[in-house]
């Protein structure tokens, strides 16, 4: 027994509990449970009471990890947006034609709004409370990569000669203002087609119905109103 004791193996180490791990899956039920608020409203007005109920955890964590409201927000948008970002930037890379880049982005576009209603009201509300130097961030990540992307979409287009030469700005309004439009108007057709009615058939059948009219409008073929009227 003796010798048993003095063994110079040393007994195994439990493994660490990660508090960072367990931070994370706070934060995430934190950021999940405002997210499922603001998609059932239609402006971006929630107590930190009402997130704590809604995630079953203290309102209190909400200070905790997020210091206020709108550092909460902030997190919810680089949390929501953040697969968006990455599909556009990984979608520009793709090697693909332009028409069927542009047809996967209108679809994801519907995808997100669908499933994201509250974003482009969370994005414009940072961008007007945050101070000037953190706004500018926030519109250059979120809409100068959109941008971005529209440019080189449209390059690619003009090359493969399928795609006038536009402005990608006015890609941007066509297609951001879109699906803002969308989420804008559904609670005034709800009563008429049903919620239902926004499912995810719908979804798919109206980014595809999008692709159409947009590709009508930007292919090599489309008339110009100056041609229109020459």
């Amino acid at each position: 027994m003796a010798g048993r004791a003095g063994s110079s193996k040393k007994p195994k180490e439990s493994a660490p509990t990660s508090r960072t791990g367990t931070d994370e899956v706070t934060k995430k039920a934190l950021l999940d449970a405002t997210a499922e608020l603001l998609s059932e409203r239609s402006n971006l007005e929630f107590s930190q009471a009402e997130v704590g109920a809604r995630s079953g955890m203290s309102a209190a964590l909400v200070q905790y990890h997020f210091g206020s409201k709108h550092g909460l927000l902030a997190a919810l948008l680089e949390y929501s947006s953040t697969h968006y970002v990455t599909q556009i930037n990984g979608l520009a890379d793709m090697t693909m034609s332009a028409t069927d880049k542009l047809r996967l982005h209108v679809r994801g576009i519907v995808t997100t709004y669908t499933k994201t209603p509250y974003l482009d009201r969370l994005l414009h509300h940072l961008i007007e409370a945050s101070p000037e130097e953190e706004a500018r961030r926030i519109s250059d990540f979120y809409v100068g990569r959109v941008i971005e992307f529209y440019r080189r979409l449209i390059d690619q287009g003009v090359a493969e000669g399928v795609f006038r030469r536009i402005d990608p700005v006015h890609l941007y309004f066509i297609l951001v203002g879109t699906g803002d439009h969308l989420v804008a108007r559904r609670r005034l057709l709800e009563p008429i087609v049903g919620s239902a009615g926004f499912d995810s058939n719908f979804a798919r059948s109206f980014g595809d119905e999008l692709f159409n009219i947009v590709f009508c409008g930007v292919r090599a073929e489309a008339a110009t109103s100056g041609d229109a009227t020459a």
